[in-house]
């Protein structure tokens, strides 16, 4: 693998222009081609094989009329008035409505008399309506459309929101503020780390190309599958934060090469040799941790999983060809300046090639020096001379972190949590106020009559069924029964005392379905979003240990591969779940507790959605084997050449921390800027990965792993006999492969640039 990537990037970086040229025809194309057949992006929280799934194919075949997707336009009064005063303009309203394009049904709530759309008060009145695509799709133009048919009724002084799926029309996620600012204060961590701006900005220029494509990528997927219309979100922050990194570890082994002698193609291709087989190892850990989410058996999560995967995939193959053609073109300018002119002095002089190589190979000798006497390697020998109560003291911060997990609470989050400034959000608001906080949740209890039932059994049967579910404590409300043409399936709705995301809510569902229902005489299914996501979470929360287990037991065999050693992997494995326990605790203090929630634009404390800590655990893993990957390769690589534990960790830390530190803040800042995000769940995903990165790049790597690695000592390395014969050598620093091509180019010669010698190797690859 060295070598190929080793011949790979000599030749994008030697070629250039031609590398550029293929990216920018091939980013454009797809570009384009989603432009003109992106598919729609849809939250579809079914379970298949559930009994909200179950219930809701029923439901489908019996009600086609009720099919498509629910909104609700809901009409308030000011001070003293009632809505039926205004009847005529929101009868009109509703009229109009119904006329628009895509729209299904949209019922007038006074089309009956004693109407249930209308409040016991008559301060508020909704009308249901539902559209034949999802309406999170229609743009602002439709919108407008929309404003228009409501117009009479706002003109006759009455409030006027969008509830449901209603509410998301026009409303377009944008994340360009995040992703300025995130890439904004990355320039700027960047240039303080290479003192170049050539150097900062190319890792920069790979990251866009690379999520751009990606996010295309995606788009066209869902043309083919739902994906949930947070996936190009989250897949956008996780996207930038690898690319950056990627590029930063690629771009400073160049560096670090450029200094030891080699030319500008050489170098380019080492660096793919070493950090690109990391970044291989790493990336492929990131993409198999996620593409896990399988393992929930729920679309959704899957979904989202698979367009995080594609982006990072494409992050990877972009680091690998983008970056070393950039490289290429930048030829010596990605160094700073300062070292521009060490080299130049270094074969300015008139001297023979023997003392020119001398002064290059003194240069190198004191980058070397520099980077064992650095800051972080003095760091990294005191944490190696006193390691257990480094340890423990670190363990014990990383505990005491995830202790709010103990009180994780899994839910729904509903608009009730969107900000007030959006349509939906008010619209939530004035239905709660008008006919208590149920109504925003109301679960569908389907009803299939046994057959050879008379019509009078079966009135009874419905009869009797409503009334035991208007008895059950937690019941608002129960709407008369809605019979199918042929009398055999009936929907009953069920509006509970409390609001979707109260956890007494979902106890009501779980009653419903073991004490109440199952002594109707009666195949009964309890449905709707809100008995859905009870079925979801509790999918997940099932499925949570296996996707714990596989992801665990993968990343422990690529590690295994990686290091040749079982005790690496192993010490990872468990280092990486407390960091993400930590990352949960953070979560859960912050949006189930409150604690500082307030500074991020949440206002209430929240419920954790299910997918999140699946989502988070599976992202986070797979970034910590990142650094894992980054941090034991050069580790590993001294510990070769000097056999000395203490020094060997001295050295990796000496010659990374300052790169891995460095990313780390880019991913911090990077999934930190899109807590700008109004969407509450990209906001813990945000925080949570933020968190994550930063815990896992200060306690883990720069305490935790240094004290583990010198109290293991050799042992660290350990592999059994027998698994040494079946599992293949990487060799993923590429000591092997430097160590054949190390004497290939000559030293250049006085007078010579060092750094620009493509001319005397002849065409790279």
């Amino acid at each position: 693998m060295n070598a190929a990537l080793d011949r790979l990037g000599r030749w994008c970086a030697h070629r250039h222009w031609a590398v550029l040229a293929v990216w920018v025809l091939v980013l454009a194309a797809v570009v384009l081609a989603s432009r003109a057949w992106a598919g729609e992006f849809a939250n579809d929280y079914s379970v298949p094989g559930s009994e909200s799934a179950e219930g809701l194919a029923v439901l489908e075949e019996q009600f086609p009329q009720a099919g498509g997707y629910a909104g609700q336009i809901v009409f308030a009064a000011s001070g003293d008035g009632a809505v039926a005063d205004q009847q005529a303009a929101v009868s009109g309203a509703m009229t109009a409505v119904g006329a628009l394009p895509d729209v299904l049904t949209a019922t007038d709530p006074f089309a009956v008399p004693s109407s249930p759309l209308v409040s016991a008060d008559g301060t508020v009145a909704y009308g249901p309506v539902s559209w034949s695509v999802v309406p999170g799709s229609l743009d602002e133009a439709y919108l407008d459309q929309l404003d228009d048919a409501v117009a009479p009724a706002r003109a006759a002084g009455l409030e006027v929101e969008y509830g449901g799926g209603a509410g998301k029309i026009g409303h377009v996620t944008d994340d360009r503020d995040s992703e300025a600012i995130g890439l904004g204060i990355a320039l700027v961590l960047l240039l303080v780390m290479f003192g170049s701006v050539v150097a900062a900005l190319l890792p920069l220029v790979s990251a866009v190309a690379s999520v751009l494509a990606g996010l295309s990528l995606v788009g066209l997927l869902a043309a083919l599958w739902t994906f949930p219309d947070t996936a190009p979100t989250v897949a956008t922050l996780l996207g930038l934060g690898v690319a950056v990194d990627y590029g930063l570890f690629l771009v400073a082994r160049h560096r670090d090469q450029l200094d030891h002698g080699a030319d500008v193609v050489t170098s380019a291709g080492r660096a793919n040799a070493t950090s690109g087989a990391a970044i291989v190892i790493a990336g492929s850990t990131v993409v198999v941790a996620i593409l896990g989410l399988y393992v929930a058996g729920v679309p959704f999560v899957g979904a989202m999983g698979l367009a995080a995967a594609v982006v990072v995939a494409v992050a990877m193959l972009a680091a690998l060809t983008l970056v070393p053609a950039l490289l290429g073109l930048a030829g010596p300018r990605v160094l700073a300046r300062r070292d521009r002119r060490a080299r130049q002095a270094a074969v300015a002089a008139d001297d023979d090639p023997a003392t020119t190589a001398a002064r290059l190979a003194d240069l190198a000798a004191r980058s070397d020096e520099a980077h064992e006497r650095s800051a972080f390697a003095r760091w990294g020998r005191r944490v190696s001379d006193r390691p257990l109560p480094w340890a423990l003291l670190s363990t014990a911060v990383l505990v005491v972190l995830a202790i709010p997990v103990l009180s994780l609470q899994l839910g729904q989050v509903d608009a009730g949590t969107d900000p007030t400034t959006e349509t939906d959000r008010r619209a939530y608001d004035l239905l709660a106020e008008g006919f208590g906080p149920g109504i925003n949740g109301p679960l569908s209890v389907v009803v299939v009559v046994p057959d050879g039932t008379s019509p009078d059994d079966a009135t009874t049967l419905l009869t009797n069924t409503a009334t035991t579910l208007g008895q059950t404590p937690g019941v608002a409300s129960v709407g008369a029964p809605n019979v199918d043409q042929a009398g055999d399936t009936a929907v009953l709705t069920v509006v509970p005392t409390t609001s979707p995301q109260d956890q007494a809510t979902t106890e009501l569902v779980q009653r419903l379905r073991s004490d109440v229902l199952p002594g109707v005489p009666a195949d009964t299914f309890v449905v709707g979003t809100t008995a859905g996501y009870v079925d979801f979470t509790d999918k997940i929360a099932a499925r949570m240990p296996w996707l714990i287990l596989t992801v665990v037991a993968l990343s422990f065999v690529l590690l295994t591969v990686a290091f040749r050693s079982v005790v690496i992997a192993t010490k990872a494995a468990v280092l990486n779940l407390l960091s993400v326990g930590a990352a949960y605790g953070v979560v859960v203090a912050v949006f189930q507790w409150g604690w500082g929630s307030s500074w991020i634009g949440i206002e209430e404390d929240l419920p954790i959605p299910a997918f999140v800590p699946m989502l988070m655990f599976a992202i986070v893993f797979g970034l910590s084997m990142d650094y894992e990957v980054f941090l034991l390769s050069r580790v590993h690589e001294a510990w070769s050449a000097t056999r000395d534990a203490h020094r060997s960790v001295a050295i990796g830390i000496g010659g990374t921390a300052r790169v891995i530190t460095t990313a780390a803040a880019v991913m911090v800042v990077v999934f930190s800027s899109f807590v700008l995000d109004p969407d509450p769940t990209v906001k813990m995903l945000a925080v949570g990965m933020a968190a994550a990165v930063l815990i896992d790049a200060s306690v883990i790597r720069m305490v935790l792993v240094p004290a583990v690695m010198s109290l293991l000592g050799a042992r660290a390395w350990w592999m059994p006999r027998w698994l040494e014969r079946v599992v293949p050598d990487v060799d993923i620093e590429g000591s092997a492969h430097l160590a054949r091509v190390a004497d290939l180019v000559p030293a250049p010669r006085a007078g010579e640039e060092a750094v620009t010698p493509a001319e005397q190797r002849g065409p790279a690859g």
